[in-house]
């Protein structure tokens, strides 16, 4: 690809993707709305003027990974821990229910107990980048940005077990307790190392501290410290076994842990905020719209391919009711269990709804395997796609119904 037709794909994105996006702030949805049909009016569904490639696709990776540092900066580090525990509840309850409703809804229809195991268990997974996106700009109370951050974040490590076990079974391989107890093992230092030991000797030899310096331009060491923090973690978070994107989302967990805390004078403080104003403006501006705007394209790609044959059509709608259903059921009941009231328990269930890249990475790697059916193939990407557009939609009413009144 040369590089003036990646100019040109970005630029269109970025414009259309940004403009639309706007457009829809102003009538208070969420701007990723926007985004992802920006895209999919330049996808080859309708104007044809962009189509997927390698190199879009991993600049638009890039730009999540800089949504999920973001996030991370502006979690809070003390309710991300008192929560944990319906965290934990909320993020299993919701695979449970999810992975259920979807593998009876495929058994049901006549799709083979192969394929029907492993489309549940992708489909059982959240998408942390949705649920970063929608959670930045909505009026999420701190307790319940923890708590489902901090499911979704679970609900990855589940994933990473049932995707790795049902991969294995369905490709025919064996599935041994040294495999299983080897995964388990990374996933549990990488948590270790990352949430507790890392922060510790942040604060024991001041690291950051030392980072901040004094003079107007301060703050852009420490900006160049956190991005490359932010993809460190990522990069250590992928050999355990993770997603990249929860790396980046504990990187800025870890800096933004750092930034809570009140130093001599504010300077740490002071630091922070601008670190965050200056991440923030070139992810809204930038990179958001970049991955949102991608995803609209491989949608319009898979739709364009696809056609419309009416027992497929069936089967993406009920598909996509399920996903959705299972997550708002499951994560809200957990939300209940630890005494969220009715309102703020749906909100937790509609904003755990998304799927993402994840999941169409691992359909494609079914689909190559043989596991699943081209048609199977691109009726669950198009419901993977549908629930990244459908959730800020869903979340955005939600809110504005529920949540605005006392």
């Amino acid at each position: 690809m040369d590089i003036s037709r990646f100019l040109l794909d970005i630029l269109l994105l970025i414009f259309i993707g940004r403009s639309l996006g706007l457009l829809f702030v102003r009538f208070k949805f969420q701007s990723l709305i926007g985004e992802v049909l920006g895209g999919l009016i330049l996808s080859s569904l309708v104007l044809g003027l962009v189509r997927p490639n390698e190199t879009l696709m991993l600049f638009s990776q890039f730009g999540i990974i800089v949504l999920m540092l973001l996030s991370g900066l502006l979690t809070d580090f003390r309710s991300f821990q008192e929560y944990k525990t319906s965290s934990i509840v909320v993020g299993i309850l919701g695979v449970l229910f999810s992975m259920s409703f979807i593998f009876l809804t495929l058994w049901v229809m006549g799709i083979d107990l192969q394929s029907s195991l492993f489309i549940s268990v992708v489909l059982s997974n959240t998408a942390v980048e949705v649920c970063a996106t929608i959670l930045l700009k909505s009026n999420a109370s701190k307790k319940i940005h923890a708590i489902i951050m901090g499911a979704s974040f679970v609900d990855d490590i589940i994933a990473v077990f049932l995707i790795g076990v049902v991969g294995s079974l369905t490709l025919g391989e064996e599935v041994s307790i040294w495999s299983i107890s080897f995964l388990s093992v990374k996933v549990i230092l990488f948590i270790v190392i990352t949430l507790l030991l890392i922060p510790y000797i942040f604060e024991k030899v001041s690291v950051v501290d030392k980072l901040i310096g004094s003079g107007p331009q301060r703050e852009k060491v420490l900006l160049t410290f956190t991005v490359l923090f932010a993809i460190l973690m990522a990069i250590a978070a992928m050999y355990s076994g993770l997603q990249v994107v929860i790396g980046a989302y504990i990187g800025g967990l870890i800096v933004g842990k750092w930034g809570s805390k009140v130093g001599p004078m504010l300077k740490r403080r002071i630091a922070y905020e601008e670190l965050i104003d200056d991440i923030s403006s070139y992810s809204h501006a930038l990179f958001t719209p970049l991955f949102f705007g991608y995803v609209g394209i491989v949608l319009g790609e898979v739709m364009s391919n696809l056609g419309f044959d009416t027992s497929l059509i069936y089967l993406i709608i009920i598909l996509t009711i399920m996903a959705l259903l299972g997550k708002f059921l499951g994560c809200g009941l957990g939300a209940k269990i630890f005494h969220l009231d009715n309102r703020a328990a749906g909100y937790v269930g509609i904003a755990m709804g998304g799927r993402g890249a994840l999941e169409m990475v691992l359909l494609t790697l079914g689909y190559e395997k043989g596991i699943i059916s081209a048609s199977l193939f691109a009726s669950v990407v198009i419901v993977t796609l549908l629930t990244v557009i459908l959730t800020p939609i869903l979340f955005s009413l939600y809110e504005r119904k529920f949540m605005a009144s006392p």
